[in-house]
């Protein structure tokens, strides 16, 4: 089911005013964001991803109605969508009061207000916390908080901010299986990352913005489960489906590899060398990628795309339903 459909949205803000010099950065008129059309399904977790200034916060603060689109349509079938920032504000006050602080300005009734706030700190792990003062917390707590404050509104979109950004590794870990169980449960979790291998652990659909657009993606994410060690500095990476790739060796509970479409060598035969993985596949699909670039989608048992020149789709005629061969180093896997 879908939770947030987005249909033709662009965000400016505003048109230019009179006398106003025309062309500088961030002035009035200046197209932020434009997305023709973006689907989040419910109880997933939707990551975007881009380097600064791509869009990301001003797609979340539009999802949350923080901002109204200069035109288009946003629907969202939750009742309450909240949004946490990545520098949260903490009242100089408990654990606890910060969490019940929405509460209680929507004068929810004290014994609801009670038994919400102590459900939100145990989804977050913060239970023995909530007579700590607020401000003593690492970042890493006071994010959890943020997001304990989020959840006492119980609702059923919850956008965050960065909200690993800063904050060590353990806590990034915590804050990882708090919104993997809020997906489990129901709610839909849309956030922002720059932390990468925290994008591809949690992501069940990846979202690439840069200048305000969807820009395609270009890596395969396979989930599956990392398998015991082959040969030296060899591993096995078992996908979902139940095919299985070649991959370094890892200790670890891994649930993702990651292989980027061009490191992906298309052939009609099988290539000898130092590659390890050759999988046999059929084109399903064949889409042009700029001027020079294509990309071959093929059901290999899995997913798995290529990116390759124009030039190699001409020489070796790829088009769809015809079998090629896939082939790429155990290297190029990255496991996470």
């Amino acid at each position: 089911m879908i939770n947030m459909h987005i249909r033709g949205v662009r965000f400016s803000y505003g048109e230019p005013r009179p006398r106003q010099a025309a062309g500088s950065a961030g002035q009035a008129g200046q197209t932020l964001l434009e997305i023709p059309h973006l689907a989040i399904r419910e109880g997933t977790i939707s990551v975007l991803i881009g380097d600064n200034g791509s869009g990301k916060t001003t797609l979340l603060k539009l999802l949350a109605g923080l901002l109204a689109p200069s035109s288009g349509t946003i629907e969202t079938a939750s009742e309450t969508v909240v949004l946490v920032h990545q520098r949260p504000y903490l009242f100089a006050e408990s654990v606890r009061a910060n969490v019940t602080w929405p509460l209680k300005i929507r004068r929810v009734r004290r014994d609801e207000r009670r038994d919400r706030v102590d459900r939100a700190l145990e989804q977050v792990g913060l239970t023995a916390f909530a007579r700590r003062w607020a401000p003593s917390l690492s970042g890493g707590e006071k994010q959890r908080v943020a997001i304990a404050r989020a959840l006492v509104l119980q609702p059923g979109a919850l956008l965050l901010d960065e909200p690993t950004s800063t904050i060590d590794a353990a806590s990034v870990r915590a804050i990882e299986t708090v919104l993997r169980r809020l997906a489990d449960g129901g709610t839909t979790v849309v956030m922002s990352t720059h932390n990468e291998a925290s994008a591809y652990r949690l992501a069940d659909e990846l979202i690439s913005m840069a200048g305000g657009r969807l820009v395609p993606l270009r890596v395969n994410i396979l989930h599956g489960s990392a398998l015991d060690h082959g040969e030296e500095h060899i591993g096995r990476f078992r996908v979902t489906d139940g095919k299985e790739i070649y991959c370094p060796t890892a200790t670890g509970d891994f649930t993702r590899a990651v292989v980027r479409m061009e490191d992906i060598i298309l052939s009609t035969e099988e290539m000898t060398g130092s590659a390890q993985n050759h999988l046999f596949g059929t084109v399903r699909a064949v889409a042009a990628v700029g001027d020079e670039l294509v990309r071959v989608d093929l059901d290999c048992g899995f997913s798995l795309s290529a990116l390759v020149t124009q030039r190699s789709v001409e020489e070796l005629c790829i088009a769809p339903g015809m079998q090629v061969c896939a082939t790429f180093k155990a290297s190029a896997v990255c496991l996470y």
